[in-house]
């Protein structure tokens, strides 16, 4: 069994990985817009952005992964509250750095979007399997 240090700086490498490639395209992109002709100016932006990018995807990472843990811990329970709540806790943690309250608020409440939308998925996913299931009692029972 893994350990909890394991499983958060694996989540942080993961994470570094995501935010590399993602970083590197983008910038690649962006860079080949401004400048069509010049790819060696695209390599230069990637050299000098991607690393950048994939530090904060992983610090945002590593911060999700604690704060659900913690949160867990406290909470003595396991529930999609805290999927809800660790990314709006990381989102704003994050941001303090930019030393406005309202920073901070804004992206805490793009943090709890981005935990409410996949627990709202998956409770649609539920749902619409239990009306499925419940379909095919109802079918089998009629014939």
């Amino acid at each position: 069994m893994k350990n909890w240090l394991d499983e958060v700086t694996g989540s942080a490498g993961q994470g570094f990985q995501v935010g590399l490639i993602c970083g590197s395209t983008f910038h690649f992109f962006k860079s080949l817009c401004i400048s069509p002709t010049h790819i060696s100016t695209a390599c230069h932006a990637v050299r000098l952005n991607a690393p950048r990018v994939g530090g904060k995807f992983a610090a945002w990472c590593f911060l999700y992964n604690v704060s659900h843990d913690a949160l867990i811990f406290v909470r003595q329970k396991n529930d999609p509250w805290d999927r809800i709540f660790a990314p709006a806790i990381s989102s704003g943690l994050l941001s303090l750095y930019r030393r406005s309250l309202r920073a901070t608020a804004c992206f805490s409440m793009f943090g709890s979007l981005f935990g409410i939308v996949p627990e709202v998925g998956s409770i649609m996913a539920e749902k619409l399997e239990a009306d499925r299931k419940h379909e095919k009692r109802v079918s089998s029972k009629t014939n």
